[in-house]
């Protein structure tokens, strides 16, 4: 991965050159097949996965809650794991629904980034803040369409 192809992405290109070289240089890129698992609830993760291309679907399994949240995601930049508290609250299962490729970054390293990149740091809290949103939501339907 090159920083350059992440300058192309709408998710990456408004962090700091320094941010995109190091996640280029210190992230592995995989490529999975549509129908492949990227990520499984039982299998935790320290990486952050950012979606490069393709499409996903996840599963939030939100303790106490029947049944799953749903959330298909083909915008590049999309990401998750590496936040071990929403990963103990809604642990996930992540499939490919068609050939996509990941960035896979280290925990270690998004939270140098984090520190070193405000609008890194702004949206990666921003997202944090849409998936407690999400999964609120999804909590109180389940809970009110009862068991």
């Amino acid at each position: 991965m090159s920083p350059e192809a992440l300058n192309q992405s709408p998710f990456f290109a408004p962090f700091a050159d320094a941010t995109r070289s190091r996640l280029a240089a210190g992230s592995e890129e995989r490529a999975h097949a549509a129908g492949e698992t990227i990520l499984a609830r039982d299998r935790t993760t320290e990486h952050f996965l950012f979606l490069l291309e393709g499409r996903w679907t996840m599963r939030r399994f939100v303790r106490g809650v029947a049944e799953p949240m749903v959330w298909r995601d083909d915008a590049p930049g999309a990401w998750v794991s590496g936040v071990a508290a929403l990963e103990m609250i809604a642990p996930t299962d992540v499939f490919a629904d068609r050939p996509s490729r990941v960035l896979v970054a280290p925990r270690e390293l998004v939270h140098e980034l984090l520190a070193e990149d405000p609008a890194f740091a702004a949206r990666i809290l921003r997202d944090i803040h849409r998936w407690t949103e999400r999964l609120e939501v999804h909590a109180a339907l389940m809970r009110a369409k009862g068991p």
